[in-house]
């Protein structure tokens, strides 16, 4: 398998797609860590973060015969692990809304549900928004988020910073244009909150 560390993603997914248990084990080896490190960061629940991690990689085994990855792959799957993260956290606040209300410690004006959906419905729409998003401009708005600098991202996509600047506006753009009335409604909600 020492050879396998040699040839490029685009290779190996090709060989993957061929059933290649050895590509695969590559691709876990080359990412693993990199994604674990990403999900345990952004969840501070290094279990749950092995988890989603986990799920990725099956995923990937699963459709590996209709993969059609047109940038890099390290760029899909950080942007797999973003839209994973994502929905944890939205489970998670969910459960402790369910806590709360078992709990009876609920006030009984609560708006948290009706928030909460305002909430989901926003993350629906910004994982709406960032998938109709060019894969590159994504992936730099990604690893932005991330807390990378226009440097860093530069590095890791292997482009100039001015086209990382530019990938990175284009998305706020976009976001801003298709968001601007969820970003009101946040901006209400979180007032009536404080």
């Amino acid at each position: 398998m020492d050879h396998y560390c040699t040839y490029t993603d685009e290779a190996l997914i090709e060989l993957l797609r061929k059933n290649d248990h050895k590509a695969f084990a590559e691709l876990y080896e080359r990412y693993w860590d990199k994604l674990f490190f990403l999900a345990g960061k952004k969840l501070d629940d290094l279990y749950e973060a092995e988890h989603i991690v986990q799920d990725i990689f099956l995923d990937l085994w699963n459709r590996r015969t209709e993969l059609d990855i047109h940038e890099s792959l390290g760029g899909y799957l950080v942007v797999a692990v973003k839209y994973r993260i994502i929905n944890a956290q939205a489970k998670r606040y969910k459960q402790s809304v369910r806590q709360k209300e078992n709990a009876g410690s609920l006030p009984q004006h609560d708006n948290s549900t009706e928030h909460w959906l305002t909430l989901r419905e926003l993350q629906d729409s910004l994982h709406h928004q960032l998938a109709r998003l060019p894969e590159k401009c994504a992936l730099a708005f990604s690893l932005r988020d991330d807390g990378l600098s226009y440097k860093q991202i530069a590095a890791e996509m292997n482009i100039s910073e001015k086209t990382v600047e530019m990938h990175i506006s284009r998305a706020f753009k976009a976001l801003r244009t298709s968001l601007g009335s969820f970003i009101n409604m946040l901006i209400l909600m979180l007032s009536c909150l404080f």
